[in-house]
């Protein structure tokens, strides 16, 4: 089994998990911070958070199961207290329901990590509902999902307790089916005595009837199953795999569906029939990949390519990938391969021109985003370099310098630059744009000059320059354009957080690159909401990885 192995390297990782595991699953959900032990599933679950959201010296790790929230309704619940998560309770302000959870259903991840992370907390924070909210619990525990954080969808969902709305239960029940608690849905939500009646125009809900009819083993159920079939209740491809539980010499016959056609029972019908398909990894929609990652089939270049996925969105933490590419670097071949055993070599020995050109290579051969998640998982040990290894380097030397700032490791990479040193004018002019809005305390060496450097570089068109100036320019160091107060701006003046954040997420979300209007827009209004250092968070990233894409 491939996570033997993994297991030996993480057990230092402090997740709030019971780790009296069994079989490969419950490794792999070990890894994916997902909870093994789940009694009632109408209980919320205290389950360990995707990455440590840093908030004042508290984290989500420390808080989260801790804060006592005294909702108003359910749709208050969460998984930590606003308050934890550098919120707070009235995040919602004058906020109106529709507008909230219009708000939420558009949410999707972004190629920003930093923009990911901000918008999971949200979903995940429990504070005052807008009046009038019904359906807001429901929205974001569907949202989660579709951030590929189906654990959390679930633990949120099962706030509701034993009478959930038709819409939560849905999504409390693709939830289930994705990290693989089928068990204990069919036997209480599905087969149960108290199971409420459902919509017979969904065929969501037959087809789960049919599986855990299915899942029984009862002949007088494969009866039931096979009349279901017949009676075209179920889609065929359910069909297909349904006929394979109830008759186990049918499993070897029956086509793997494609991976865009993966649902969450489909993914947990493929995890009783013990049936995988290696590049659904790959090209499986993103709410899948928690699941397919938990099948006992995957490999290690499966499991290592739905960790940089899940990865990438925050739905799990850059550690873990960190750790998967150690323990399986002698597992894997090709690019996959070469980040491995680049991330290997250098836990084992930091080598600075080794780790700079691996990084070089991840920006040419990765595809979007390949740089800034491979400089997140190399910070730790890009920041043990000596600086006085700066000044031997130039564009690799450039390239450790980023993954420090990705990794939040400012003022190591300060030093890394001040080692560097700069060759020309646009290059000292670079240097100190990305250093002033990396760290506060660089604010103080910018000069006019600097600035007359970059727009005279934006006249012929250079992007890179406009988005520098469009940064500088938010946190009021460089000259600042007056901007309507309307949209986001507007929305954050009147101490809107929550539907700030969203709103921000939305934009950033529909251009690829940013545009420097709205990378100085939405600095702005996380400053205005008192979210400066993620402002600089999303700031370095857009202005780094565009460098390197």
């Amino acid at each position: 089994m491939f996570c033997s192995k993994v297991i030996r390297s993480l057990v230092c990782i402090p997740f709030i998990l019971a780790v009296d595991l069994s079989p490969a699953l419950a490794q792999q959900e070990f890894l994916l911070g997902q909870p093994t032990d789940v009694g009632d599933p109408d209980e919320p679950i205290t389950v360990s958070p995707s990455d440590n959201y840093e908030t004042g010296g508290s984290d989500f790790g420390a808080e989260i199961g801790s804060s006592s929230l005294e909702a108003p309704s359910v749709e208050a619940a969460g998984l930590a207290g606003a308050s934890a998560l550098g919120l707070d309770d009235g995040m919602w302000g004058e906020t109106t329901a529709k507008r909230a959870i219009t708000l939420i259903d558009a949410a999707n991840p972004t190629t920003l990590y930093s923009v990911n992370r901000l918008l999971r907390r949200v979903l995940v924070a429990g504070a005052t509902p807008p009046e009038g909210s019904d359906g807001l619990l429901a929205s974001r525990a569907r949202a989660l999902i579709r951030f590929g954080a189906a654990e959390e969808a679930a633990s949120l969902a099962g706030a509701a307790g034993r009478d959930p709305g038709a819409t939560l239960r849905r999504a409390r029940a693709e939830a289930a089916l994705i990290v693989g608690r089928d068990e204990t849905l069919c036997e209480r939500d599905v087969l149960g005595a108290e199971a409420p009646q459902n919509d017979p125009s969904d065929k969501f809900w037959p087809a789960l009837r049919a599986y855990c009819l299915a899942q029984t083993g009862d002949p007088l159920a494969a009866v039931a199953v096979n009349a279901m079939v017949e009676l075209g209740s179920v889609d065929p491809t359910d069909a297909a795999l349904l006929e394979a539980l109830v008759d186990e010499s049918l499993i070897d016959y029956v086509p793997v569906p494609h991976a865009s056609t993966l649902t969450p029972l489909r993914v947990a019908m493929l995890r009783s029939i013990g049936r995988a398909n290696r590049p659904a990894i790959e090209s499986a929609p993103l709410p899948m990949i928690a699941g397919l990652f938990a099948l006992e089939s995957t490999g290690a270049e499966g499991a290592l390519i739905a960790a940089e996925r899940l990865e990438a969105v925050g739905a799990i933490d850059t550690e873990i990938l960190r750790e998967m590419y150690i323990s399986f670097a002698n597992d894997v071949e090709r690019s996959l391969g070469t980040r491995a055993k680049a991330v290997r070599d250098a836990d084992k020995s930091p080598d600075a021109k080794a780790m700079g050109t691996a990084l070089i290579d991840a920006a040419r051969s990765s595809g979007e985003g390949g740089f800034a998640q491979l400089a997140r998982v190399l910070a730790p040990m890009a920041k043990r370099l000596p600086a006085s290894k700066a000044s031997e380097l130039h564009t690799v030397g450039y390239a450790l310098r980023d993954a420090m700032l990705l990794g939040g490791y400012a003022r190591e990479a300060g030093e890394w630059s001040d080692a560097q040193g700069a060759r020309t004018r646009e290059e000292r002019a670079d240097v100190a744009a990305v250093m002033a809005v990396a760290d506060a305390d660089w604010s103080r060496e910018w000069t006019r000059d600097y600035g007359d450097t970059l727009r005279l570089r934006t006249r012929s068109g250079d992007e890179h320059a406009r988005r520098a100036l469009a940064a500088l320019a938010g946190f009021g160091i460089a000259l600042r354009p007056n901007l309507p107060n309307e949209g986001i701006l507007k929305t954050a003046r009147e101490g809107k957080v929550a539907e700030t954040l969203l709103s921000a997420g939305a934009a950033m979300g529909q251009e690829t690159p940013l545009t420097a209007r709205t990378l100085d827009t939405v600095i702005r209004a996380l400053r205005e909401i008192g979210l400066e250092d993620e402002a600089r968070q999303i700031a370095i990233e857009t202005m780094i990885t565009e460098r390197w894409r």
